[in-house]
């Protein structure tokens, strides 16, 4: 970021963040000429410049980005999804691109299915003893699942579910596989299993770039906003009353075998 600030000025500064250093740092890129789109305070830092006086500006302050009825308020929006929502707010209107993501070869023989355990918060985890139902079933049918994550060092320190990962790796229910890989070759290795099954994570984004299908587990409402629209990823969605802990067993093992 150091560097970034001994450039000259930009032509068109674009921020997604809506936090305070966010809208800071874009007034500085932008310089006096430069244009902005996006949450800024003004060049002064007195204030945050307001956004225009139309549907886009309107879809900016708009703070219920999840409802089912997005797409209809905004009629510039087919989706919800935040990839085609961000580029709307940058008055891009052509076709919304998928995820162009560089892997590489693994360079080891993969299981049947990789699966993801960990995420950012504690409501998006499952249980760790729907995840021993689930992997003991397939490993009662003979599929093999391998787990992607940090090393369990990092994993512990930036995100949540350790514990649950540890207890299925020592069950041998799973090839613990966390750390061992580049990101370039996770990506690769997403791209060659049959079928993926993660929580709504990283990982959920990744495997979206390619063909293989993705069964993942959302919040409710959640999985408008964050499920790609790629066609490869079903989103298994909680009741509107419910987390995702709540996400029945049975439901994800006929997902998960339906795309086996």
């Amino acid at each position: 970021m150091a560097n970034a600030l001994t450039l000259p000025p930009f032509d068109w500064v674009i921020n997604v963040e809506s936090n305070d250093w966010a809208r800071m740092l874009v007034p500085i890129l932008a310089g006096k000429e430069g244009r902005v789109t996006g949450p800024c305070i003004d060049a002064e830092s007195r204030g945050r410049l307001a956004f225009e006086q139309n549907l886009r500006g309107s879809l900016w302050e708009d703070r219920e980005w999840i409802r089912e009825s997005l797409p209809i308020d905004y009629p510039f929006l087919k989706t919800g999804f935040i990839g085609e929502l961000f580029c709307r707010l940058a008055y891009c209107d052509g076709e919304v691109p998928r995820y162009k993501v560089h892997s590489e070869d693994p360079g080891q023989d993969l299981p049947d299915v990789l699966i993801a355990m960990s995420a950012s918060l504690p409501e998006k985890l499952w249980p760790v003893s729907s995840w021993v139902e689930l992997l003991s079933d397939l490993k009662a049918r003979g599929v093999t699942v391998g787990l992607l994550g940090a090393k369990p060092k990092s994993q512990g320190q930036y995100w949540k579910g350790l514990s649950d990962e540890d207890a299925v790796v020592s069950e041998g229910l799973v090839a613990d596989l966390r750390g061992m890989l580049t990101l370039p070759q996770v990506a690769g290795a997403l791209s060659r299993v049959k079928a993926v099954f993660t929580l709504d994570n990283g990982i959920m984004h990744l495997a979206s770039a390619f063909d293989q299908p993705v069964v993942a587990l959302f919040r409710h409402g959640i999985h408008r906003l964050w499920t790609p629209p790629y066609g490869n990823v079903l989103p298994l969605v909680s009741t509107a009353e419910g987390t995702v802990a709540d996400i029945p067993v049975s439901t994800a093992k006929e997902a998960l075998f339906g795309v086996l």
